[in-house]
């Protein structure tokens, strides 16, 4: 019998991506989608549910085998830290400890090069809390990938992201190889690999691992 993985964040570029890559895997039977706006995605094996992530706390368990988490935004987007704080990192540790509670073995969770919970900027820091925290929890496996700069057709694309993609289009391929852009289709086919492994305990996936 296949698997079932819930997948957060699927309306943004990388979650969608794993979302169809989960879809398309014979592995996977049913792919759950928490979201707060329907997809333009369509498919057999996808199920889809509207939720108010500030009530994931009293949601039901479900039986779950593995978690993506993709969840994420921009402080354009939020408006203030405290937002930015609520969607990047209470968000997916709360959908962690749900998962715990499921019964789920794996979590997945889309980070940031350079997340670290001492740095002097906030997104990194906050990344890198996040990240602790769910790797404190209960899990058979959890996958971290921090991602460089995405290239994608996503709506809110960050100022810095569209010139570090302009800039390394100009450099060698061996240069930065952690820094260099990737495609949102190419990291998605990446963590959808490394949650087929037998991998235990935390592990940090790196641009460099990807390629």
């Amino acid at each position: 019998m296949g698997k079932t993985a819930l997948v957060v964040g699927a309306t943004g570029a990388v979650g969608r991506e794993i979302v169809r890559g989960l879809c398309e895997n014979e592995n996977y039977d049913k792919i759950i989608v928490w979201t707060r706006r329907e997809l333009k995605f369509s498919h057999e094996k996808l199920e889809t549910q509207i939720v108010n992530f500030c009530d994931v706390k009293n949601m039901p368990p479900r039986e779950i085998d593995e978690i993506f988490c993709a969840l994420g935004t921009t402080m354009k987007q939020a408006g203030s830290r405290g937002q930015f704080y609520k969607v990047d990192v209470s968000y997916p540790v709360n959908i962690a400890k749900w998962g715990i509670a499921s019964g789920a073995r794996r979590f997945a969770l889309i980070s940031s090069q350079g997340a670290d919970e001492r740095s002097r900027f906030f997104y990194l820091r906050a990344k890198g809390k996040a990240e602790k925290k769910i790797a404190a929890l209960k899990y058979e496996s959890v996958q971290i990938a921090r991602l460089p700069a995405i290239k994608s057709e996503r709506e809110q694309v960050r100022m810095g992201e569209l010139f570090t993609i302009w800039l390394f289009g100009f450099l060698p391929k061996f240069i930065l190889t952690n820094y260099r852009p990737m495609s949102a289709k190419d990291i998605a086919a990446a963590v959808i690999a490394a949650a087929q492994t037998e991998a235990k305990g935390v592990q940090i996936y790196h641009p460099r691992e990807f390629i």
